[in-house]
């Protein structure tokens, strides 16, 4: 009786299954209908939509109820969107490599596996593909939750006319592995980027005390290292397990939970307002006592949230400040434009270096 039903379930299935390609591949051609469309409207433009896509993902996670979580049912339909936009437009993203980093991994999770990426060497190097248009986008690294701000896309975002177009965060685990199954107590070196050793530390004192600690310029590069030598372990991330096809003896063994990564998106386009956006400025002041008072009143009068200040000594000017300000809300929102009239109106040096999705 038992395996009659269970046929019958996997019948079921099977005939969801079937039904589930049909919507797909219809999505595809409706997808491809409108690409032929925008290219007769604006054959210049990207048909790369963040706010579009933003929408329907926040859409479908209102409307799902169960039993696949709201995380796994937004990664397949971020595929979905991804493989329909592929058949519309390839988009190339540049990202901090090599292959099997975080940053790849991050831009997976934003643009799905669809889109082409190109692993650069720097982050220099990544707005510069940006700015000379040979990729549609770049993603960088801006903040992480246990070391900081990442000083070189600052400083990039100060320089380059290049646009904020996204944010994603990437949960940070650290897997354990090597090129070649051995036993841990025979490990003589553990590679990986030094972030990546201070953030497993008190996990490899218990467990691997004996095991030189071998800092390279990548946890991919980890991967690398550990097969170029032997009784070498490397502490690397679950997309290079299974780029450079490593043998895993542990996962997640950073030393405390809840470490992300703050990612930005970076291009030309202007992104269209959505129900929940987040806008990024760059706001330039003397150095003088009460000018970060100056700058924080328009915001606190209109009762505009701020999620992150970062203040440096200007590179123009010795005499001038520099504040990376992101704050609830669009440009076009009528009281963010109120805030930066009013900032003008003081004779501060306002530019807004992006509006955006909101993904926090």
């Amino acid at each position: 009786m038992s395996i009659n039903k269970l046929k019958s379930i996997r019948k079921k299935i099977d005939s969801i299954d079937h039904q589930l390609l049909e919507l797909i591949q219809n999505r595809g051609s409706l997808a491809q209908e409108i690409g032929d469309l925008k290219a007769l409207i604006a054959s210049n433009t990207s048909f790369y939509k963040p706010n579009r896509e933003a929408e329907i993902l926040r859409n479908i996670s209102k409307l799902s109820k169960g039993p696949i979580s709201e995380k796994k049912i937004k990664y397949i339909f971020k595929e979905i969107i991804s493989s329909c936009l592929s058949l519309e437009e390839e988009l190339t993203i540049a990202f901090l490599g090599p292959q099997g980093t975080h940053s790849e991994a991050a831009a997976i999770r934003h643009f799905g596996s669809s889109a082409l990426r190109s692993p650069r060497s720097t982050i220099e190097d990544v707005f510069h593909q940006v700015r000379t248009g040979s990729v549609n986008f770049g993603i960088v690294p801006v903040e992480n939750s246990s070391e900081g701000v990442v000083n070189a896309t600052l400083n990039c975002l100060a320089d380059e006319e290049i646009k904020i177009c996204g944010e994603t965060y990437l949960p940070i685990h650290h897997q354990l592995a090597s090129a070649k199954k051995f036993k841990l107590s025979d490990a003589e070196i553990v590679a990986s980027h030094p972030q990546a050793l201070g953030q497993c530390s008190k996990w490899l004192d218990a467990n691997l005390p004996n095991a030189r600690r071998e800092a390279t310029s990548s946890t991919a590069d980890a991967a690398k290292f550990s097969k170029e030598n032997k009784k070498t372990l490397c502490i690397v991330s679950s997309l290079a397990v299974k780029q450079y096809n490593l043998q895993q003896y542990q996962k997640n063994i950073e030393d405390f939970s809840g470490n992300n990564t703050r990612f930005l998106v970076i291009g030309h386009i202007d992104i269209e307002q959505t129900k929940n956006d987040k806008t990024s400025f760059l706001i330039q002041t003397k150095n003088k006592p009460g000018a970060l008072i100056d700058i924080l009143e328009p915001f606190n009068k209109r009762r505009i949230n701020l999620n992150r200040i970062e203040t440096r000594p200007s590179r123009e000017s010795s005499s001038a400040h520099n504040f990376f300000i992101d704050s609830d809300g669009h440009q076009k929102d009528s009281k963010l434009k109120q805030v930066i009239l009013s900032l003008k109106k003081l004779g501060i040096s306002v530019r807004v270096l992006g509006s955006y999705p909101s993904e926090s």
